[in-house]
């Protein structure tokens, strides 16, 4: 094998597109980018104005909160793929990354010690190593702002679950002869 032949191996070893065919085969649907995300006010400023016109989370009416919580939850899910397509490449990037150091090693001449020293030097390889850093930081982003999300939608529901179970609490006590 010579660097012409190794050169020519990466594209085949990038396999997003060949993961969207098989996705389009299955009809399975991709989520689309939320219309909210493309705005001036981001969700989390809307969050804290609306928690602030209310005095709280606790009196944000019912739809309101609903509405919210839908919101969260497109973000989420369009983050869940965005993610893993990060996910994707950042694995595909270190295949190749690992794959190329491999394949050039042999190429080089000398000792183990200077092979790997030549392997670290070559500009193929440099490319590959930015290349990966640079996708792993990203797939690292990307799942910090999902959890991120998910913590906030959480909250949101968890206030929601709240208010239905002193709805059930007080028709209990109501049914019992202690309501009004």
């Amino acid at each position: 094998m010579d660097r012409e032949e190794i050169f020519k191996g990466i594209e085949d070893m990038q396999v997003f597109e060949k993961t969207l065919a098989k996705l389009d085969k299955a009809g399975l649907i991709i989520p689309d980018k939320p219309a909210d995300s493309a705005l001036t006010v981001s969700i989390y400023k809307e969050w804290d104005t609306m928690k602030q016109r209310y005095g709280g989370i606790s009196n944000i009416p019912y739809n309101e909160l609903g509405d919210f919580l839908d919101k969260w939850t497109a973000l989420i899910s369009y983050t869940r793929w965005v993610e893993s397509v990060s996910d994707i490449e950042q694995q595909s990037a270190l295949e190749i990354r690992d794959t190329i150091r491999k394949q050039l090693y042999t190429l080089q001449a000398g000792g183990r010690e200077i092979r790997d020293s030549m392997v670290s030097i070559e500009p193929t390889y440099i490319k590959m190593e930015q290349d990966y850093n640079e996708k792993v930081s990203l797939y690292k982003a990307i799942k910090g702002l999902r959890e991120g999300y998910e913590t906030r939608a959480n909250a949101i529901s968890r206030e929601i679950s709240r208010r239905s179970a002193e709805v059930v609490d007080s028709r209990r006590g109501y049914n019992r002869g202690s309501g009004v």
